[in-house]
């Protein structure tokens, strides 16, 4: 308790302690015999304590009513949440030492400050989903990633959802469920989120789940990364990897034209100099048409081979696609591919030409393996992953298809490491097959792994997910005969007088150029 003093005119001029407790005695290290009738100028000489106080006291003693604040006091190392109230011309200080309190309330500042900077400077964009309300929240920097100000997104659950591309919400929402239902299980995924500007970015998020005593979940937290720009450069990897494997495919390639090509001449030259009433006339037609057939569909993969990009999907069977894709990269090397593939493999929703160079690329790397050849063996079958499964799949029905080869297998010092971009320990090769595989199926929200015996060999499986959709119909080519005439432009001759030839035989009248000019003329 202070008693104040007053100047003759009434102002006030400072006070004197008149009593004090024991705590505030033991923090000033004073006895109050020393301190009583004391000045707080008296008490703490050179700390200008009545110049600090005076506004407070003025304002307490003024006004007559309590006034509660807070500050630190150097001299004793404290800070103070104080109340004072006027009683006459005395007035009562008491309150908490808050010094602790303050001090982490300051490192925890400090703390979420380093770590804003540190998200920042990583793009590494925070959120805190409660489940209970359905309420996120997300940081300045995820906000950013998306080109929006802290301001232009509310904080909740449907401003995410509302912005997942279509094809990759339903994947993505699987993940989130299996990661709520088992909060140990790891969660991360990749899927497009859609930008500002209408574009969409390609997300990395990853997370942890907040349990009650009870093991439900409360809470979801996590990251987001911007993967976009390296999405971009795996799918210039993948083109450029397609392109470089078809020149290690041009002997093979060749060695089939050339026998397709001798097949095609060599019945045309019989059909030349045979009768045109000859009973074989047809066989050799046929003969010259399977041959033409068989060029075709090699020229037909060696386009879908060189081809690259983004992955389109659709429903779709990858039978056939094994089989083709593995003997279409094996030919003229010399090891053989030996299939076991279910008949009723189930469908899936994938970019097909991508999961062809998958499939070229496990067994290429198979036929490297085998510098003296070999056996190669391709197998695809349907599963079903349970609830709990050791590549941290989803449950449910996939396509698992597996490559083994007898070579030497691999290191276990190198196992871990073998999708890797550009890792290799072949002498040639530049190390992208497997990690550029890897990343189609993941995509795929699938898995690609390995398991490698040195001496044995080794065996890269991958599932895709399986689809109960069915592909769609294509359609039957019909015959429709017409009249009118009909200009046909194209550079090369034997195909104008091909289409000439065919549009007169279903009755329409055909002029042929072959360019813009003469077609004009």
């Amino acid at each position: 308790m202070w008693r104040v003093l007053r100047d003759a005119d009434g102002t006030l001029r400072t006070w004197q302690l008149v009593d004090a407790n024991p705590n505030a005695l033991r923090s000033w290290g004073k006895t109050l015999e020393e301190v009583v009738g004391l000045t707080t100028e008296e008490i703490f000489p050179g700390a200008d304590a009545t110049g600090t106080f005076m506004p407070i006291v003025d304002q307490v003693m003024s006004t007559g009513v309590p006034h509660e604040w807070e500050m630190a006091f150097p001299i004793t190392k404290q800070v103070l949440h104080m109340i004072s109230f006027p009683v006459g011309e005395y007035f009562v200080s008491t309150g908490f030492d808050v010094t602790g309190q303050r001090l982490q309330e300051q490192e925890l500042h400090d703390a979420l400050k380093s770590l804003k900077q540190a998200t920042s400077a990583a793009k590494v964009g925070l959120w805190d989903w409660d489940l209970t309300s359905n309420t996120l929240r997300y940081s300045d920097e995820w906000k950013a990633q998306i080109g929006y100000a802290p301001h232009e997104i509310t904080n909740s659950y449907n401003e995410w959802e509302s912005r997942v591309h279509p094809e990759d919400l339903e994947p993505t929402l699987k993940q989130i469920k299996r990661k709520l239902e088992h909060p140990d299980s790891a969660y991360s995924v990749s899927f497009r989120l859609r930008h500002k500007d209408g574009s969409y970015r390609w997300i990395l998020a990853q997370s942890s789940v907040v349990t009650e005593d009870e093991g439900h979940s409360v809470r979801m937290v996590g990251s987001h990364i911007d993967i976009t720009e390296r999405r971009q450069l795996e799918e210039q990897v993948i083109k450029t990897q397609k392109l470089k494997s078809v020149g290690t495919l041009a002997a093979g390639i060749a060695h089939d034209f050339n026998n397709l090509l001798a097949a095609i001449i060599g019945n045309l030259s019989l059909l030349k100099e045979s009768d045109p009433t000859a009973p074989d006339r047809l066989t050799l037609l046929s003969e010259v048409e399977d041959a033409a057939i068989r060029a075709k569909s090699l020229t037909s993969q060696l386009l879908t081979f060189a081809k690259g990009g983004a992955p389109v999907r659709k429903i779709a069977s990858v039978k056939e696609v094994i089989v083709e894709s593995a003997m279409f990269v094996s030919r003229g090397s010399t090891s053989r591919c030996e299939f076991a593939v279910d008949d009723d493999l189930s469908n899936v929703n994938a970019d097909i030409d991508q999961i062809s160079q998958v499939v070229e690329n496990l067994v290429i790397n198979a036929v490297q393996a085998m510098k003296n050849g070999g056996t190669i063996h391709v197998g695809a079958r349907n599963v079903v992953l349970p609830e709990t499964n050791q590549w941290d799949l989803s449950p449910g029905h996939y396509v698992q298809v597996s490559v083994a080869d007898q070579g030497g297998g691999i290191d276990n010092d190198d196992l871990p490491r073998v999708f890797d971009p550009f890792y290799t320990t072949k002498s040639t090769g530049s190390g992208l097959g497997l990690s550029t595989s890897y990343s189609i199926i993941d995509r795929h929200y699938g898995r690609l792994t390995v398991t490698s015996e040195v001496g044995r060999g080794s065996v890269f499986t991958f599932f895709l997910p399986a689809s109960n959709a069915s592909p769609m119909a294509a359609a039957s080519p019909t015959l429709v005969h017409g009249s009118g005439r009909i200009l046909v432009m194209d550079d090369d001759a034997p195909i104008r007088r091909l289409m000439k030839r065919l549009l007169e035989r279903i009755g329409y009248d055909c002029d042929a150029a072959p360019d813009g000019d003469t077609a004009l003329g």
